[in-house]
């Protein structure tokens, strides 16, 4: 097999990389990115709503089911950390498809579980799926996006995770009422594989991707050598190098500590809620709230990072945060109050996480961005891991509601004294 044939395969998939897309082409691509981030977010939420069902209906504590939560995330992380970078190699089309295939099928399958074990192993496989796929619809989106709106474009696209799990927790009640929780998993496993023929007919290879491959291949040509694209862990390798090192580990930090606390609410949100004294109704829907809020706040902490306001912007999200938590205290028992303040801290750690994604796009080269944007959700997935194990292992020890709230204020603390320290390696410029 000649060294140019994958590049010509994939050719056959987009426009002359040459020519400046259209606008149409552009939009397109980025509507099917902000579709699969709209249908991850759907499938990331159904494991916190299905736990107080079954919990009830097997009969079982719901700290049982944190090896399951934990399954997820731990599958987001190794997906964005070791399949994410395969988009850099192999191009985003591919990885895409393949990736976005196996959520369908793996949450379809769920339903077949008659154990804890092997809901956790089908939700490690689901997780594996959605974090390939976001790291790489991200990364496209960013590449065919306008530059001049490109960050905005970006956060747009990320929100729509946000906006799958608001749409969970609106479809929830009425499927949990006539399919029980299998049905939220049949759901979740079912449109995402209508989707895949879509994507096999309209989404296009990344230009970007080609481009940097055949400058690859005519520098190799150039000079003798036989191009070998750079495994997973030599583009980690990479990022720890400088300029990136710094921006980097920044990155790392401050995804971890947001998705951990993001992690900690939305596994264990219902059954908190739940345990408060809230109806089940109620606790289903205090997820949509969260989910909303953070479509808001990553719209505004999205439009600063646009501006350059990038210490502003973090800084708002962790402290509006820390001061909702902290209100929940001593807020009165009224449900619309209490999903006021889940909605300000929704938008506030929600936000923070699309503002990152979009910085993150900023800092790297094409060559890096999806292996760059992929270990930053790692990192963050590696928090997200941590959050469903520190939910129950608290549970265990018969925290209440508003003692875990009141903990979680301790990571907003930390986040505000980094980003106070080191601001100033937030002065990037748009690539």
């Amino acid at each position: 097999m000649s060294q140019t044939q994958p590049l010509t395969i994939a050719a056959t998939n987009t426009a002359d990389a040459t020519t400046e897309p259209t606008t149409a082409l552009r939009w397109k691509v980025v509507l099917l990115c902000a579709l699969i981030c709209l249908l991850d977010g759907y499938d990331m939420v159904v494991a916190p709503i299905s736990v107080p069902v079954l919990a009830e209906v097997w009969g079982l504590e719901a700290a049982a089911f944190t090896a399951m939560l934990t399954a997820t995330v731990l599958g987001m992380a190794v997906g964005a950390a070791f399949l994410a970078p395969l988009g850099d190699r192999l191009g985003r089309r591919p990885v895409i498809i393949a990736s976005f295939a196996l959520v369908g099928v793996s949450s379809l399958l769920t339903p077949l579980s008659s154990t804890v074990v092997e809901l956790g192993l089908f939700r490690l496989a689901t997780g594996l799926g959605m974090g390939a796929s976001l790291a790489n619809a991200l990364a496209m989106a960013s590449e065919y996006a306008t530059p001049r709106l490109r960050s905005r474009i970006i956060t747009c696209v990320y929100s729509m995770s946000a906006v799958g799990s608001v749409l969970g927790g609106f479809v929830a009640p009425p499927i949990l009422a006539i399919y029980s929780w299998e049905g939220l998993y049949v759901a979740g496993g079912a449109v995402p594989l209508l989707v895949v023929p879509l994507l096999l007919l309209a989404l296009p290879e990344s230009r970007d991707f080609l481009d940097s491959k055949r400058r690859e291949q005519q520098q190799a040509n150039r000079n003798g050598d036989v191009h070998r694209p750079p495994n997973t862990l030599q583009s980690v390798r990479k990022l720890l190098t400088a300029p990136y090192r710094g921006r980097t580990l920044l990155l790392w930090t401050l995804f971890f500590l947001s998705t951990f606390t993001v992690y900690v609410i939305s596994s264990w949100l219902p059954t908190l809620m739940r345990l408060y004294g809230w109806s089940i109704d109620n606790s289903v829907r205090a997820i949509m709230v969260f989910s909303f809020g953070g479509i808001v706040g990553g719209f505004l902490l999205g439009w600063l990072v646009d501006r350059r306001r990038i210490r502003g912007a973090l800084l708002l999200g962790f402290v509006a945060s820390g001061l909702a938590m902290l209100s929940l205290n001593i807020a009165p028992t009224q449900i619309g109050l209490w999903m006021t303040l889940i909605a300000v801290i929704g938008g506030g750690m929600i936000g923070i996480n699309y503002a990152m994604t979009a910085l993150a796009a900023l800092v790297y080269p094409t060559e890096l961005r999806a292996g760059g944007i992929g270990a930053a959700s790692a990192m963050g997935r590696l928090g997200a891991t941590v959050a469903p194990l520190a939910g129950g292992w608290l549970l265990t020890l018969n925290w209440s509601a508003l003692q875990i709230f009141t903990g979680l204020i301790g990571p907003m603390l930390v986040g505000v004294l980094i980003i106070a320290l080191f601001s100033q390696l937030f002065d990037v410029r748009e690539r």
